[in-house]
């Protein structure tokens, strides 16, 4: 039987003390009890009075005020979510988008507890964006990635779920009036919040995003370790290994194209090592915006910024401990 049709009630009633005999004016229907559950295999409970009778209704299988829609966004092109997806998926397996109407958050930790993903895609980087309630959808990154290649970059795309479902649902939309359906299976995954403190980094820069993922892919050749260095030289990054050593000096200038431009802030000179090959999948976010944004300081992690395509829409940020000499 489908369960958006309700069928007959079954309705077991005992007369009130208070009623009159055979007593059956006008009256209204007040409701004194509402027992709702959260599947649709549990039935509710609901005591009505009526002219001095209480009833207890006992509906079967009837649909629950949780088959609302609890979540339903449209993003104009669903390139951005692909891009998000694709950043984040060789460092963490399962993650929760944690929805609110502020827009979705998503905070994880990669297994080794070595690295931090931070995003947030905020209410106004949808065309449309409602939100009923806070609510947690934890997805695999693996398999979201895979519906979403399924999609073209100007693809519109929708993301819905009902507060009575275990899955999330896509739907894209072409210009060719094609229109594709997927539902993705959720999970419940264990993920505290975390709260970031404010870091005041010592050295900021910001370069074409492009050009740190060719910094970093070049590098890993040489090391596991990169030695990064902010001073009034520039910024610098050190690979030395089995092989040999590779270094690359960026110095600050001006373009006429912003994305082009390299600037450098150093408070202090700073000199900090970091795993290389979490640098090589940070920088695989690059796709994201045509620059990033680095942050580091003395024994503090490294912060690793892109804004999706404008800083209004959101960001995704990458934190990275520091590697200690022993």
């Amino acid at each position: 039987m489908p369960q958006d049709r309700c069928p007959a009630q079954r309705l077991k009633f005992k007369q009130s003390t208070a009623a009159s005999n055979n007593v059956y004016h006008a009256a209204s229907l007040v409701l004194t009890k509402v027992d709702m559950a959260l599947s649709v295999h549990r039935p509710q409970r609901i005591c009505i009075r009526f002219a001095g009778f209480a009833f207890v209704c006992l509906p079967v299988l009837c649909s629950l005020p949780n088959m609302a829609m609890v979540l339903d966004a449209q993003l104009q092109q669903a390139g951005l979510f692909k891009k998000v997806a694709e950043s984040m998926k060789d460092l963490c397996k399962e993650v929760n988008f944690d929805c609110s109407e502020k827009g979705m958050q998503v905070q994880s930790m990669d297994s080794s507890h070595v690295a931090l993903v931070s995003l947030m895609l905020r209410e106004s980087a949808f065309a449309e964006f409602k939100c009923d309630r806070p609510v947690s959808l934890g997805m695999n990154v693996d398999s979201l990635t895979k519906i979403l290649k399924m999609t073209g970059p100007s693809d519109t795309l929708k993301i819905r779920h009902r507060g009575d479902t275990d899955v999330v649902n896509f739907q894209c939309e072409g210009s060719d009036d094609r229109i594709s359906e997927f539902d993705l299976k959720l999970f419940q995954i264990e993920n505290e919040h975390m709260e970031i403190p404010e870091q005041h980094y010592k050295v900021v820069a910001k370069l074409p995003s492009s050009e740190f993922q060719k910094i970093c892919r070049d590098l890993k050749e040489f090391g596991e370790t990169l030695h990064l260095t902010g001073d009034k030289d520039g910024l610098k990054f050190v690979v030395s290994g089995d092989i040999g050593s590779g270094n690359v000096l960026l110095k600050p200038r001006e373009t006429e194209k912003p994305e082009e431009k390299v600037s450098l802030t150093v408070h202090e000179p700073v000199t900090a090592a970091f795993a290389l090959r979490y640098l090589v999948n940070f920088s695989k976010a690059s796709p994201l915006c045509g620059s990033v944004t680095l942050g580091f300081a003395p024994d503090a992690p490294l912060l690793v910024q892109y804004d999706l395509e404008t800083e209004e829409k959101g960001h995704m940020k990458f934190y990275l401990a520091p590697k200690i000499d022993e």
